[in-house]
């Protein structure tokens, strides 16, 4: 038996590994996923709507909230195997407030499907947590809104 084979070998099993950790993650957290996939959706799209421009107060608190849900799903052992800026394909080219108000949508969708999922069974409180964040997120995503 050759290195490349032995090597072979061990990448297939570890990706077996990977994506049998994902599709458990699935079965058990369904809603969970979901609200990641679309918070990662709501994200990009408030980052297409800063598109390089500075951010405002708003925004940054916004993106910090965003990141927060991200993160406590992940901390759930709840993780797509996704990366925080993979997204649903979606249109790019509208102007800001489109962006935003798609935003929160995305954002009131994944808190819905956050509460979906039983507190007991995600990590202690972690639930309870994320959907306060989305509500803070909505929040300033609002308050940007009107800024513009």
């Amino acid at each position: 038996m050759n290195i490349r084979t032995i090597c072979t070998g061990i990448l297939l099993a570890l990706s077996g590994i990977v994506i049998s950790g994902a599709a458990n993650a699935q079965g058990q957290h369904p809603y969970c996923l979901q609200a990641l996939s679309k918070v990662k959706a709501a994200r990009w799209l408030l980052l297409q709507h800063i598109d390089g421009k500075a951010m405002t107060h708003n925004e940054k608190e916004a993106l910090r909230q965003i990141n927060v849900v991200i993160r406590e799903i992940n901390e759930a052992s709840i993780d797509d195997g996704k990366g925080p800026n993979d997204h649903p394909t979606m249109p790019e080219g509208r102007d800001g407030n489109a962006n935003l108000q798609q935003c929160i949508k995305f954002l009131t969708k994944a808190k819905n499907d956050l509460l979906h999922e039983d507190d007991s069974q995600f990590a202690g409180g972690l639930r309870d947590r994320s959907v306060r964040n989305c509500d803070e997120a909505i929040k300033f995503v609002e308050q940007a809104m009107h800024l513009n």
